[in-house]
């Protein structure tokens, strides 16, 4: 029979206790034998510590001591890992079951894939499903054509093959909030093939601390900086099939979307000046982009998670 190939999970954690155990039961539970799970947390001043040395023995490594951040976290534990596939998984989100069968499945049907990736659902603090609204980037794959775009892979839940990894490095420990999205773009510029699976593959958790609800402005920000040292790339456009005025054109209208993606965290934060200023750079970019019919969805979502409390 076989040798299973070994995939290896790595989660990164600060001062998230109250979700860890959840995120940990997530992947101690999933059926496929060959998993190596690591655990990287920031020297946590909750119960987070605790929490891990609970699981200890069923964890191939964990450690608990200051570091540089979340890709710093990241990278050790993928400087550690032994698996063919890698992965992580932030310590507030939760894997589906069958998730890790699923992506070694796909990887010995198309021995040519070199990152899985699915759907997200999404949940609250308390773990309760939200709305989810289906945005543009659920309609589309990941490749060369969308790399000029928003990020389209949804992080959780995704695996990449050792060999493209080898290949590209890890993580940029300069970044914060775009470290998955700058992850991506190299990866897709490496020639790596990406595959969209139909289904939801994990639980992304927004609540008061998540980077994604809090930090909007910074995030978008640090988008635009990702975006903007990929644009001064002088052999961008040839590596695209693109002219540069055509690279041009399609980065004032990714700008515009992070532009209103934090114009409507300020919105929701109530931070009436910076909304604006927001709203006015995503014009400049492109006046059309308001009437994208994302905004709608995701203003519906909102509201229907406001009448759900």
């Amino acid at each position: 029979m076989p040798i299973l190939p070994l995939v290896s999970i790595i989660t990164p954690s600060y001062n998230q206790g109250q979700f860890l155990g959840a995120t940990l039961c997530s992947v101690l539970e999933q059926d496929y034998p060959r998993l190596e799970y690591i655990v990287i947390d920031g020297g946590s001043t909750d119960n987070s510590p605790q929490t891990l040395a609970r699981y200890a023995n069923r964890l191939a490594y964990w450690e608990s001591q200051p570091d540089r951040g979340q890709a710093h976290a990241i990278n050790k534990g993928l400087q550690r890992a032994q698996g063919d596939f890698l992965g992580w998984l932030n310590s507030d989100d939760v894997l589906l079951p069958g998730v890790v069968s699923r992506a070694v499945q796909v990887f010995a049907q198309y021995p040519q894939v070199d990152v899985v990736y699915g759907h997200l659902e999404r949940i609250d603090a308390g773990g309760r499903l939200l709305p989810t609204p289906r945005l543009p980037k659920d309609r589309v794959d990941f490749d060369l054509s969308q790399v000029l775009g928003e990020c389209v892979v949804n992080q959780p839940g995704s695996f990449w093959r050792r060999s493209v990894m080898e290949q590209v490095g890890l993580l940029d420990e300069d970044l914060h909030y775009s470290l998955d999205y700058e992850y991506w773009i190299r990866l897709a510029l490496a020639g790596a093939q990406f595959l969209h699976l139909p289904e939801a593959v994990a639980r992304f958790r927004l609540s008061s601390g998540s980077k994604t609800v809090g930090q909007t402005a910074v995030m978008a920000q640090e988008q635009i900086s990702v975006l903007e040292a990929l644009g001064a790339r002088p052999e961008l456009p040839a590596r695209l099939g693109m002219t540069p005025k055509q690279v041009r054109h399609r980065m004032r209208r990714t700008r515009a979307r992070f532009r209103l993606q934090a114009f409507y965290g300020c919105l929701k934060l109530h931070q009436w000046n910076a909304s604006r200023r927001w709203l006015a750079a995503a014009l400049s970019d492109d006046p059309l982009a308001p009437f994208e019919r994302r905004w709608l969805d995701l203003a519906f979502a909102s509201l229907q998670r406001r009448l759900r409390r």
